[in-house]
């Protein structure tokens, strides 16, 4: 089973872009595999685009976060709240149907309150200069600990109306 047979590719991109405009951050849909389906970015900082486009950084700093949230969201079948290594906040709410994971909901790119880019990783991966990098992020969003949790429960809430359409028809 795939994501596309719960819903189409045109609303998980619907989706990730309400998830955007309602939580300002980095949404992305990902099959089980981790590779996001919609191929359809919405940035909430200057800095993700530049990390992205880097295969050293791509590597190091995002492909390691989204596997170790993604194995923990796969094992526990709950959402995953925490930090990527470049010090941002990231959300992955897992999509399971009958127990099957087919992969997660979430986003990231926003600064945990009280938090700090990890400058020093981004420096070494991307090349780009520290103080590039403090341009890049100067104004950064936080995303408190609460916010966090409720785009989450949005999310879960969300996914559980698509599953639930999809039921439906194949029940009819």
């Amino acid at each position: 089973m795939e994501l596309t047979d719960i819903a189409s590719k045109q609303e998980w991109t619907r989706f990730e872009k309400e998830l955007f405009d309602r939580f300002h951050i980095n949404c992305t849909v990902y099959n089980n595999a981790g590779v996001g389906i919609t191929g359809k970015p919405n940035w909430c900082n200057r800095l993700c685009p530049k990390i992205k486009s880097n295969e050293a950084s791509l590597s190091a700093i995002c492909a390691p976060g989204n596997q170790n949230f993604m194995a923990q969201a796969r094992k526990t079948q709950r959402s995953v709240i925490g930090e990527c290594d470049a010090g941002l906040v990231k959300v992955a709410v897992p999509i399971c149907i009958n127990g099957e994971f087919l992969g997660t909901a979430g986003g990231c790119g926003l600064l945990p309150e009280g938090g700090e880019v990890e400058t020093f990783l981004i420096e070494k991966t991307t090349g780009l200069s520290e103080e590039e990098i403090a341009h890049l992020t100067r104004d950064l969003g936080f995303m408190a600990e609460e916010k966090a949790v409720e785009m989450a429960d949005f999310i879960q809430a969300r996914i559980a109306e698509y599953i639930d359409g999809y039921l439906g028809t194949v029940a009819a």
